[in-house]
């Protein structure tokens, strides 16, 4: 799992220098702010921590899903649980006396 997450970082590391690259050679975008050109450095900076925060939120909403089925799969496990012993107690019980009633009693061999 370690390195999956490894790969998972490397990845993302060249997808953003990627994008930024992109963004600022062949595209031409420069970012500005209170007319203030940034270099393409920044540029590339700028285009990568927002590509990490929507990956960041891509996670948050991947797990958070992921969380969701799997507490409605547990709760729905644990409902059918407590509705078969409340239904099928009797017979629980009855099989259990007979169980006990019938079963092998072996007396310690000294």
């Amino acid at each position: 799992m370690f390195r999956n997450i490894i790969l998972a970082v490397l990845i993302a590391i060249v997808l953003t220098y990627s994008l930024g690259h992109l963004a600022s050679q062949w595209l031409d975008l420069h970012f500005t702010f209170a007319e203030h050109d940034f270099e393409p450095v920044t540029s590339i900076l700028t285009v990568t921590g927002i590509v990490a925060i929507l990956v960041i939120v891509g996670f948050i909403i991947a797990f958070s899903i992921f969380a969701a089925i799997a507490f409605a799969i547990i709760a729905a496990g644990i409902g059918l649980f407590v509705v078969g012993v409340s239904v099928f107690w009797p017979v629980i019980l009855f099989t259990l006396v007979i169980f006990l009633l019938v079963r092998d009693r072996q007396s310690p061999a000294y």
